[in-house]
């Protein structure tokens, strides 16, 4: 006799384990009591096996499974079981093969629910035949009488697994040992059925096998076709396995490889550098470019080249960007424009689109870059008024506002800032139809886009072209504009690389906002030898200040102050302490300071200064630490620092860097070019006052006074990397071109 058994295995869960008992409508029948003498359970419902489908009732379709045991269940009802008397049923299931009874087996007995519901009863079958067609059907028993059999359910067995996976080819991506396309730009791959005929689903995993993403063809054993963006250049894996129509699976193994080519450029690049005339080239394609109306001036950029220090002996950093005045209501114009000659991209296709904007005011939309169309452009990405928020959004048809369809829009998290040089990149990718916005190399919001369709006019800065009439006019400065027929990736794009493209992209390159070399020999002024020009003052006695500190790393003067309140400050701040910064500088720490913190650069807000670089008296090390908050108050538990791993040494030349990665919310401490320390910080925030050398705001007053000497101070916005630092350390600007 077949053992019963109640559990079902932990693979398989039947189609009602998720979903309500069925509902009936209670029959207008006498009650009677639960003494079994009454009626026979009703006849068995709701029949399935354990892979979870429902019955088929049709022989010429029968339930394809592929276990030669499964669990069978069905729901019964029994109107003799009331509340507080429970009626005790069981189940028996019985199988044919070819109309001949070949086996049965059945559930305990247990307590079924009141009357009208019922409950769920299962038992295990065994050895059921493979490839022959198995008809089962339930009835119930009370401890007295049957009910009626069910109608039959059909199904068919086959255990055997198919010998190989799916077939994968790309006409995007061969395999022909070439590369092709570059990290960020989608391609079409094809599975077909390899020689497995009944191949329901193909499972893959793009450069891993885990296999676990579905792809189902439209009928079983035909082809199916997935667009996968490759994130890294180099060797590209896809793994996958053919499951058949019985459930069968292959085993998951390497099926496609092919190459990809190093990360493209961009295929309009703007930087804005040109400083002068009516005219910004494109950097991709020179013949190209941007032409600019009467209206445009240049300013003081984000993004910068550097002067070759073979024709400038002071090498400096320089960059400009476009500003234009935008419009008010009312104001009738003529407005300042900026038009490129060319199409871009195609806009239904998968593209990024960057830009560094600094919003003069907010008071309508905002358009900073744009791609037009004949009534409408495809896309805006700039400001968004009635949010207050950055925006990146996309329409969906060349119509006039007030369309059938809404803009898909993807925002800012946090309030648009005015006055402050800010990273937007926007990113459509074709496949999902996801776009989603970046601000400063964190992602922000997503949005879903349908109707992707072409702009067929030019690329636009600065406005919008809404309804074929400027629009939505840019208030603030525009630079380093770059567009991508291909995502901006996420991951890093080599083995060889840690920074991905986005976080590059709003880190990379620095900025200088300010470097005092500190090699005056009189006077009170200090120079700034970035074209910044901000030029700080000397709170101290110059006699004592100049001609004392040589540098002897560098082969360069510096500045010796002797604490008791000597520093050297900035008017007006350097930084924004907000945003991603590193601060660089030389020192020698006088032995008579030991024991007392003591800061070499900080910049200043109205009660603390919000964040210091130097030394820390109470453990003896080097510090980078950042305030809570320009508090009249804080105590030292409420900061937060890193510290390098070894003693400071008193005497010696030392140099410290600290950096803030605004989009990783990550301070960092570099000593003499090496990484010491790094550690999450979530309070940074905007100070307001000077930078300040030799000193540091505290508590409404000033303290932390350095003693000793500060040789060559460097403050960037950006995040330095290893080879930027390997040239600050030796007294140069970072990212010279020679």
């Amino acid at each position: 006799m077949l053992t019963p058994v109640l559990l079902l295995p932990a693979l398989f869960t039947p189609a009602h384990a998720e979903q309500e008992p069925p509902a009936f409508a209670a029959p207008n029948v006498p009650t009677v009591g639960p003494t079994g003498e009454g009626n026979p359970p009703e006849v068995p419902v709701e029949l399935s096996d354990s892979h979870g489908g429902p019955c088929s009732t049709d022989p010429d379709d029968p339930r394809l499974i592929n276990e030669t045991a499964p669990t069978f269940t069905a729901y019964v009802r029994d109107r003799d079981s009331a509340p507080g008397a429970a009626q005790k049923v069981k189940t028996e299931f019985a199988w044919s093969v070819s109309g001949s009874q070949a086996g049965s087996v059945e559930s305990p007995a247990t307590d079924v629910a009141a009357w009208p519901s019922g409950s769920f009863q299962s038992a295990e079958a065994s050895d059921l035949p493979e490839g022959e067609l198995i008809a089962y059907s339930a009835r119930a028993h009370d401890g007295i009488s049957w009910s009626d059999r069910s109608p039959e359910c059909y199904l068919r067995v086959n255990t055997s697994r198919p010998e190989q996976g799916p077939a994968v080819d790309s006409a995007d991506y061969p395999a022909d040992a070439i590369a092709h396309g570059s990290p960020g730009r989608p391609g079409e791959f094809t599975f077909t059925n390899n020689g497995v005929e009944t191949a329901k689903e193909y499972y893959y995993g793009f450069n891993d096998d885990s296999c676990t993403i579905k792809a189902t063809p439209s009928t079983p054993g035909g082809s199916v076709t997935v667009t996968l963006t490759p994130g890294r250049e180099g060797p590209n894996w896809i793994y996958a396995r053919t499951v058949d129509a019985f459930g069968n699976s292959s085993d998951c193994v390497l099926s496609y490889s092919f190459l990809v080519a190093p990360i493209s450029n961009p295929i309009l690049h703007l930087g804005f550098d040109e400083g002068q005339g009516n005219r910004a080239a494109d950097i991709i394609d020179p013949d190209r470019g941007a032409t600019l109306s009467d209206g445009v001036d240049w300013v003081r950029g984000r993004i910068g080249t550097t002067v070759n220090p073979h024709t400038n002996p002071q090498p400096r950093m320089t960059g400009t960007a476009v500003h234009t005045s935008g419009h008010t209501d009312g104001d009738p114009g003529p407005y300042d424009e900026i038009d490129t000659s060319h199409l871009p991209v195609d806009t239904s296709g998968t593209f990024s689109v960057s830009v560094w904007v600094k919003l003069d005011r907010a008071d309508a939309h905002h358009v900073a870059v744009a791609q037009e169309g004949t009534r409408q452009s495809a896309f805006h990405l700039g400001y968004q008024s009635d949010t207050g928020r950055w925006v990146f959004k996309m329409s969906p048809e060349d119509e006039h506002w007030g369309g059938s369809r809404s803009w898909a829009e993807a925002e800012s998290s946090r309030p648009a800032e005015v006055g402050v040089w800010t990273h937007l990149l926007g990113t459509f990718d074709s496949r999902t139809g996801g776009l989603t916005l970046y601000v400063d190399g964190v992602e922000q919001g997503e949005a879903a886009h349908t109707g992707e369709w072409n702009a067929a006019g030019p690329l636009t800065v600065g406005r919008d072209p809404s309804q074929g009439v400027g629009d939505h006019y840019w208030p603030g400065a525009i630079d380093d504009i770059r567009v991508w027929d291909r995502m901006v990736h996420h991951q890093p794009l080599s083995d060889r690389e840690l920074e991905n493209e986005i976080w590059r992209l709003a880190n990379r390159p620095v900025a200088p906002e300010g470097r005092w070399t500190l090699d005056e020999y009189d006077g009170t002024q200090v120079v700034d030898s970035t074209d910044h020009g901000l030029d700080a003052t000397l709170h101290g006695d110059p006699s004592s200040a100049w001609n004392f500190a040589e540098n002897d790393v560098t082969a360069s003067p510096g500045v010796r102050l002797g604490g008791d309140g000597e520093h050297i400050e900035t008017s007006e701040p350097a930084l924004r302490t907000d945003r991603s910064f590193s601060v660089a500088a030389w020192v020698r720490l006088d032995e008579s300071a030991l024991g007392r913190d003591a800061v070499t650069v900080s910049q200043s807000g109205e009660h603390q200064s919000a964040f210091q670089l130097g030394y820390g008296g109470s453990n003896g090390k080097w510090t980078f630490r950042f305030s809570p908050g320009d508090e009249p108050t804080t105590g030292d538990e409420e900061w937060s620092g890193v510290h390098s791993t070894a003693l400071a040494r008193s005497g010696e030349w030392t140099h410290l860097v600290g950096v803030y990665d605004h989009t990783r919310k990550e301070m960092v401490l570099y000593i003499n070019g090496i990484e010491e320390a790094r550690a999450s910080v979530d309070h940074a925030w905007q100070a307001e006052g000077g930078l300040r050398i030799g000193g540091a705001r505290l508590q409404g007053g000033n303290g932390y006074h350095w003693t000793g000497d500060i040789d060559d101070v460097h403050v960037y916005q950006g995040v330095l990397s290893e080879r930027d630092m390997d040239r600050v350390y030796m007294g140069e600007f970072p990212n010279i071109q020679i």
